[in-house]
Parts: structure tokens; sequence; C-alpha cells
């Protein structure tokens, strides 16, 4: 059992040697998911059990590229080896783990992949709109006045559309 590193923004696979039902009951179990992963730490709600079948010429190693966004360079050497497995597959997506893993029965490790583009380039963004606002400028606090005058200003406005409507029906009844 070799140790599998866990870096950040890194996506796991491993082949799970049960049935389907076994395999999402492992992966839903913290406890037991755990046991099977060398003892740490896991996130199960990070854990996620597919079955390949399915797939049939899409292939895992297309469905991890467009489907949980790994990175296609890291994954092209593996294609082959991923695309012929058939049944289920646990993956365990970024920030499942945080410790080395050392898979046991019934995972095997199939690979670990970085994301596709998860490092930003260059500094935060800080512009207005970032902040939150498309107009530049940070919006301020609410001003309590301001809703008072346009909630009276929207009052006012039924009230002529009504007073209006009054007069377009009295006329009408007039003719």
């Amino acid at each position: 059992m070799a140790q599998i590193d866990s870096r950040p923004d890194t996506l796991h696979v491993f082949a799970v040697d049960a049935t389907m039902e076994s395999a999402e009951a492992l992966a839903a179990d913290g406890a037991a998911l755990s046991a099977a992963l060398g003892g740490i730490e896991v996130e199960p709600d990070r854990a996620h059990v597919i079955d390949t079948r399915p797939l049939g010429d899409l292939g895992l190693s297309t469905f991890l590229v467009e489907g949980e966004a790994a990175d296609a360079d890291a994954v092209r050497p593996d294609a082959a080896r991923l695309d012929a497995r058939r049944g289920p597959v646990l993956i365990l997506r970024t920030g499942a783990v945080r410790q080395a893993i050392t898979a046991s029965a019934p995972l095997s490790h199939l690979g670990s992949y970085p994301m596709a583009g998860t490092t930003p380039v260059g500094p935060p963004i800080r512009t207005g709109s970032a902040e939150g606002t498309a107009s530049g400028t940070p919006a301020g606090p609410a001003d309590p006045a301001a809703a008072r005058r346009r909630s009276s200003g929207l009052v006012a406005m039924l009230a002529l559309v009504a007073a209006l409507l009054v007069v377009v029906i009295v006329f009408l009844v007039a003719i």
C-alpha cells in the first residue's frame, strides 16, 4: 500500500471492489471511508461514487475532465486505464482529505489529478463591480429617509392612476 499525497485542489480517484450499493454506503459512512483510506479524517460530503458502466464510450477519463474539471493534460496519460474501468468508482473531490492517503480494500487507487485552472494568475481583483456594484462605487448604507420618499412617491403615483381611472369611467358613462 503506497501513500498517496493529498495536495489541495486535487481530485483522487479509486476503484471500488464492491457492488454499487456497497460503494455508495462506504462513501456515505465517514468512519468506514476513513478506515479504508488509512484512518485519516475525511469529509464524506466531498466523496462521490459513480458507476462507470453507463458512461459507455464517454469513458471515465472524459467524465473526470468534463464533469469534475480535472486537468486534461494530467488525465491523458492514464486515459486508457481509466476508460477500461467498469464498475463503481469513488471520487474524492478537492478538500475531502488533508493528509496522505493509504488506500486499502475495497479501494484501489486509480489516480490523483489536479483541477483545471484552479490557481488564479495575478493579484485579486479590486474593482467596484467585484465589490458588489456595477457602477464601480461601493454600495453605501441604506438611507431610511430615501426609502420613505420612494414609498410615498409610489403611493402618490397609485392615487393618481386611480383618480385618472375614475375620470375615464365617468367620461365613458356620460357619453
